[in-house]
C-alpha cells in the first residue's frame, strides 16, 4: 500500500521543479526580449547590441558553472535558461555562429538539471540515466 505521505511529497516536488522551470523559461524569455528592446534603442556597439550584454550574459553563465560545480541543482538551470538569450543576442549582433552552441550547451544544461530533480521528467521519459547515476554512486 502507498504511503499518502510520500505521494504528497512526490507531488509537491514535481509542481516546484514545474514551477522552477516555468520561471526559468520565463525569465529567460523577459531577458531576451530586454535585450531586443535595448538593441533597438541605438547606443549599441559596432554588432549591434549595447557593450554591456556580452558581460551580463557571461557573468549569468559563470554564476551558473559556479553553483553548477559547488552541487546547486538551480545552476544547470540558470545556465539552460541562459542560452536562449546568448541565441537571441546572436541573432541581433548577426554572430549566427554562436546559435548551434547555445543550442547544445542549452540541451547538455537542462538534461543535467532534469537528471539532478527527477521528479520534473516529463510522463513516460526514461529513468535509465537516473538509474545509471545512483548506481554509480
Amino acid at each position: 500500500m502507498a504511503d499518502s505521505r510520500g505521494d504528497h511529497h512526490t507531488s509537491g516536488a514535481i509542481k516546484h521543479g514545474h514551477r522552477r522551470m516555468r520561471a526559468a523559461a520565463l525569465s529567460s524569455l523577459t531577458v531576451s526580449l530586454l535585450l531586443v528592446v535595448t538593441s533597438q534603442q541605438g547606443g549599441g556597439s559596432a554588432l549591434g547590441a549595447p557593450g554591456y550584454w556580452p558581460w551580463l550574459l557571461t557573468g549569468l553563465q559563470v554564476l551558473a558553472l559556479w553553483a553548477a560545480g559547488a552541487k546547486r541543482g538551480w545552476g544547470w538551470l540558470l545556465g539552460a535558461a541562459v542560452q536562449p538569450v546568448w541565441i537571441t543576442y546572436a541573432v541581433v549582433t548577426g554572430q549566427i555562429g554562436f546559435i548551434p552552441g547555445c543550442l547544445f550547451s542549452a540541451g547538455v544544461q537542462a538534461r543535467s538539471f532534469v537528471r539532478l530533480h527527477p521528479a520534473v521528467r516529463l510522463p513516460g521519459a526514461s529513468v535509465r540515466s537516473v538509474q545509471i547515476s545512483k548506481e554509480s554512486r
